[in-house]
């Protein structure tokens, strides 16, 4: 019986990397199946989902547009009916500067970001998997509850309470277009990870200063919890190389959701 022949080095090479690639075809197609079956995971325009940047500009842009056309009304009609600016209707038309101002602030805050590509974010919904975006996540979901143990004979006042033990949020928590603000910048992230023991933070390239960036960040998330490693990456290939190679242990369910609510009440 004639003996199978040995592959050479670059033969090796070369299925290993055929394997590698067929292999990604397969997280990529069951990747394609669950979008299909989940939509909830990617609603366009939601907060820290991809596509919001964009969404967030259109959307205040149209209520500026709104307010100044119902103020320049209002102040028009007190024109043609007094003749006269001194008139309640000019009073109501200045009130309308004040919801005006609020999506100026909101355009300003915007700037000239622009969404994360969504190409961008489906490779790393491949690696990430399981996830959730963070605006599609209910935390509330996950606080524990008081519940009561009644002694029917003994009536109410002998009624005791416990907590339910706190749900773990099972799915990696991905935040993309994430603006941020504090008291002397607004800053950008183009994703931003929650792994189970492990942040992983990719800066927007549009921030003036990404020391600022790094610092406010690591101080805001030791604030809050000690307990997970953080790590500042610069580009797609990195970030994705990071995940996939990781090997971690479980931060508490208590520090993990309480980050999760944290970096969520940062978002513009």
């Amino acid at each position: 019986m004639a003996k199978k022949p040995k592959m050479t080095k670059a033969e090796k090479a070369e299925a290993k990397e055929r394997q590698k690639i067929d292999e990604q075809a397969e997280k990529v197609r069951k990747l394609d199946e669950l979008r299909q079956d989940e939509d909830r995971r990617t609603v366009a325009g939601g907060k820290n989902t991809p596509g919001y940047i964009n969404h967030y500009r259109k959307v205040n842009l149209i209520w500026l547009i709104v307010w100044v056309f119902i103020g320049a009304g209002i102040f028009i009609t007190g024109l043609l009916i007094w003749e006269t600016r001194m008139n309640l209707l000019t009073v109501l038309a200045v009130l309308m500067v004040l919801p005006g101002a609020k999506r100026i602030v909101a355009l300003v805050a915007a700037g000239n970001r622009k969404s994360v590509a969504l190409e961008r974010c489906r490779r790393l919904e491949t690696a990430v998997e399981p996830y959730i975006y963070a605006g599609n996540l209910d935390l509330s979901e996950y606080e524990p509850e008081e519940i009561y143990d009644e002694d029917e004979d003994a009536g109410e006042d002998h009624q005791e309470s416990r907590w339910t033990p706190e749900r773990e949020i099972e799915e990696n928590v991905i935040f993309t277009d994430y603006i941020f603000t504090s008291t002397e910048k607004v800053m950008m992230l183009d994703f931003l990870v929650v792994m189970k023991e492990t942040v992983f933070i990719m800066p927007s390239p549009t921030n003036n200063d990404q020391d600022y960036v790094k610092n406010y960040l690591v101080k805001g998330i030791r604030n809050v919890s000690d307990q997970f490693d953080i790590s500042f990456v610069w580009d797609d290939d990195k970030l994705i190389n990071s995940i996939e190679k990781l090997h971690e242990s479980a931060a508490p369910l208590k520090d993990r959701r309480e980050l999760i609510a944290y970096l969520k009440s940062l978002a513009v």
